[in-house]
């Protein structure tokens, strides 16, 4: 009889503390626990046996948040850095200056996430102090890890680079690619034949008579150059090279020739993980945004970041079968153009309030899409002698609706900035500034700003990228996780 009459207590007992520890969880913001937000009793990170690190390059908050609206808006889709990573695992906000300026170019930037250091604008896995820390994907290779480094730039581009190579110059693409063969990178994927060829060779930009390909080609890694060919490639280590020089933004893609970077992603998570029993770090990235940053080119920041984002959700089907084992951080190594909707004046002489204010709108967003080829794509139409007739066609044809003010016309044809901010590609920068005057996105600059940038972990020692840090700091954490694996 005591048994009895205690047993509905202790029942009440327990459900009241299982409310309470909701009540807890829900007043604290604190969610329940699930594997992508698994913390070890400790504090320390889970072992990472599948690392993914995404970068979007010169991508910050204002171009994912513009590429989210205009996905959810137009077309009723869900990102999955936004939706997944972020909402299912950590969040961070990280500083991106280099050592010797208060903003910085990807090779400081990227240096200081591989390396866990400060390193002066130009300098790859070289340290502000001199240091040459191994990185880590170096320091994952030693550990058994394969590893891949996929671009939709060349392959010697900085932040590829700065995973495995040790230059003062960014520039000396010569050491980077011969970097690439000494170490052999199970998937090195990306745009940059040009580096791979001997100097008599069409095309080649080398200044000496090495065939790299042929080279990686004699260890035995099989090398591909079309979409078509990535996709039936065999097992083993792949050598990929879609392009001379860059591959192409994503609006002009030819889709049955070259591949994406979810081609490229999927074709490395098959090569890095069947049969492998070891475990894998891969780096995935999309120059694309940085690119077209620097182009004032808000079309093509959208196009290349919602396919960067279908990479990213490779690897988040990737976690969903290995939750415990698997790593997602995705990330940036600076912001570019100071991007941003704002509200602005209809017309510089109707006042300044009122109705002759504009807001950015869902209609705007659908101008954008509108657009169908990139600003680089157009400058290189109109060429460095563009006429008035020249510039009309253009814009009939791809930018149906713009109309383009005659100061920005004038810039184009006399090839002229349009100011002190906005100067790279003269014919690219006043096309991006006639698209922001009709959709009220505007850009700052041309160039990378100080602003911090996101960071969103998922997965096993994802907790270490929550909070506010330096990028040195993000390579320290990055670093600090592959230290652990035995």
């Amino acid at each position: 009889m005591l048994r009895t009459k205690m047993k509905t207590p202790l029942r009440l007992f327990a459900a009241l503390a299982g409310a309470l520890m909701l009540f807890s969880f829900a007043c604290s913001g604190i969610a329940p626990e699930r594997p992508g937000r698994h913390r070890n009793p400790d504090g320390a990170a889970e072992d990472a046996k599948y690392i993914f690190l995404f970068l979007a390059d010169g991508a910050g908050t204002p171009h994912l948040e513009i590429t989210r609206q205009y996905s959810q808006e137009l077309l009723g889709e869900k990102m999955v850095i936004t939706d997944k990573i972020m909402k299912e695992g950590f969040v961070g906000l990280m500083t991106t200056h280099a050592a010797d300026s208060l903003s910085t170019d990807s090779a400081a930037a990227a240096t200081a996430l591989a390396s866990g250091c400060k390193a002066n604008i130009g300098a790859l896995g070289v340290c502000a102090d001199g240091s040459v820390p191994a990185t880590a994907m170096e320091v994952a290779k030693q550990r058994g890890l394969k590893i891949g480094l996929v671009t939709n730039s060349t392959v010697y581009d900085a932040s590829p680079a700065a995973m495995v190579c040790h230059v003062p110059n960014r520039r000396d693409y010569a050491a980077i690619v011969n970097r690439y063969l000494e170490l052999e990178p199970d998937v090195l994927m990306g745009g940059g034949r040009e580096q791979f060829l001997p100097q008599s060779k069409p095309g080649s930009r080398r200044k000496d008579e090495m065939d790299v390909a042929a080279l990686f080609v004699k260890k035995g890694y099989h090398q591909v150059s079309t979409k078509r060919e990535l996709e039936h490639v065999r097992p083993g280590k792949v050598l990929g090279l879609f392009s001379l020089n860059d591959m192409s933004f994503e609006i002009d893609r030819d889709k049955e020739k070259e591949p994406s970077v979810y081609d490229m992603t999927r074709a490395t998570i098959r090569q890095l993980h069947d049969n492998n029993p070891g475990g894998f770090f891969a780096f995935i990235e999309t120059e694309n945004t940085d690119t077209a940053g620097h182009l004032s080119d808000v079309a093509s920041v959208i196009r290349d970041f919602r396919e960067f984002d279908r990479a990213v959700g490779l690897a988040y089907e990737f976690y969903q079968k290995y939750p415990r084992e698997t790593l997602i951080i995705v990330t940036s190594d600076h912001e570019t153009g100071g991007l941003g909707f704002t509200m602005a004046l209809k017309e510089l002489s109707g006042g300044t309030r009122g109705s002759n204010l504009a807001a950015g709108t869902v209609r705007d967003l659908k101008k954008l899409q509108s657009i169908n080829i990139s600003l680089h794509k157009a400058s290189r139409l109109l060429g460095r002698s563009p006429t008035s007739e020249s510039i009309d066609k253009l814009l009939g044809e791809h930018f149906n609706g713009f109309t383009l003010a005659p100061e920005y016309k004038e810039a184009i044809l006399k090839r002229q900035p349009v100011s002190r901010t906005i100067y790279l590609d003269p014919t690219a920068n006043a096309l991006g500034m006639m698209i922001a005057n009709h959709t009220q996105v505007y850009w700052q600059t041309t160039s990378h700003t100080n602003q911090p940038v996101f960071v969103a972990a998922l997965g096993a020692g994802a907790d270490r990228f929550a909070g506010y840090y330096d990028n040195a700091d993000f390579g320290k954490k990055l670093l600090g996780i592959l230290h652990r694996k035995k």
